[in-house]
């Protein structure tokens, strides 16, 4: 049986899709698991043992590419899947649904669209099950040249701080990064804190970043323990994961990554849907105000979430 999967979005939904990439390849014994994704999120997936070919192929509107090797790109896609026919398609949103139109195939299966009330891990999974998988999904996974496990401190009195999001409810004010390391550091001295961000201006287009913000943040804590960590690689941020015991972060492509990496997680929500894009797999707390954006969430709160859940899995003790 041959299956093709096509999800062209961003880096958490792919990650999400994991499972049941894996469940395919290990339930049902499958001769080809195929994958079509983009070129801005393919590195999640590069490398992986369940998947046979990784198709890639580049978005105009992530740039360093022009409009006719875009169209000569796609071209060559639609011939390189051609070559094979597939059982089971499985088309993730209206665009992977077109390209099928194209392709020698069976049948093809697309997600519930109204899904609210669980995990977009389950979602995926959902499809596996219409033709197959037992059982409950398995954790994110990730490639193994991304990261070296066996470099998998997870230092308890080190929290990373991730202060970037693409959705401006999901984007928590730098004042307010400030005011909760700060009280974290007064409640215990022997805390550490990496600060991560998306790096680049946040006047580009294409890729966003924060580094203002992250130079405003460490101008604000001066004389505290932390480091800020440039990471212009997933494998540099992956490794700068590594090194925390948990994570305080936005809903958002490098939760999903601390996910995989099993960080314990404190999210914080905006207007996206908790239910399904909360953390898999590792212990979490969701932190989400009644005006569903970030701003309105009190750093006191937050705080008292972390102690709870760092309590809770007893790898956390405070200093005297």
């Amino acid at each position: 049986m041959n299956i093709l999967i096509i999800r062209r979005d961003n880096i958490g939904d792919l990650l999400c899709t994991t499972p049941l990439m894996l469940g395919i390849k290990e339930q049902l014994k499958v001769d080809r698991l195929d994958v079509v994704t983009n070129a801005y999120v393919a590195p999640v997936l590069k490398g992986n043992h369940f998947i046979d070919t990784l198709y890639v192929y580049h978005k105009l509107k992530h740039g360093h590419i022009s409009f006719f090797k875009v169209i000569y790109e796609r071209l060559k896609l639609i011939f390189n899947l051609r070559q094979h026919h597939y059982d089971y398609i499985l088309a993730f949103d209206a665009r992977a649904l077109n390209l099928t139109r194209f392709l020698r195939k069976t049948k093809v299966l697309t997600p519930i669209i109204d899904w609210t009330n669980q995990t977009e891990v389950e979602r995926a999974w959902e499809l596996g099950q219409r033709i197959g998988l037992k059982g409950l999904p398995g954790p994110l996974t990730l490639p193994l040249h991304l990261y070296d496990p066996s470099a998998d401190i997870k230092k308890p009195l080190t929290i990373g701080i991730h202060i970037s999001a693409r959705r401006i409810k999901q984007q928590y004010p730098v004042t307010e990064w400030a005011k909760l390391i700060r009280r974290l550091h007064d409640m215990d001295p022997k805390l550490t804190f990496h600060i991560f961000w998306s790096p680049g201006d946040n006047q580009n287009s294409m890729h966003p970043g924060d580094d203002e913000k992250a130079n405003i943040l460490k101008n604000a804590l001066k004389n505290l323990p932390t480091q800020f960590i440039s990471t212009p690689t997933l494998e540099s941020l992956m490794e700068g994961f590594q090194n925390c015991g948990s994570m305080i972060m936005c809903d958002g492509g490098a939760m999903h990554i601390a996910a995989a990496l099993n960080r314990p997680i404190i999210a914080l929500f905006g207007d996206s849907n908790a239910k399904r894009w909360r953390p898999w797999g590792v212990p979490y707390t969701i932190m989400q105000s009644e005006t569903e954006d970030v701003k309105d969430i009190e750093p006191s709160n937050i705080i008292e979430a972390w102690f709870l859940l760092m309590n809770s899995i007893s790898t956390y003790k405070k200093s005297n």
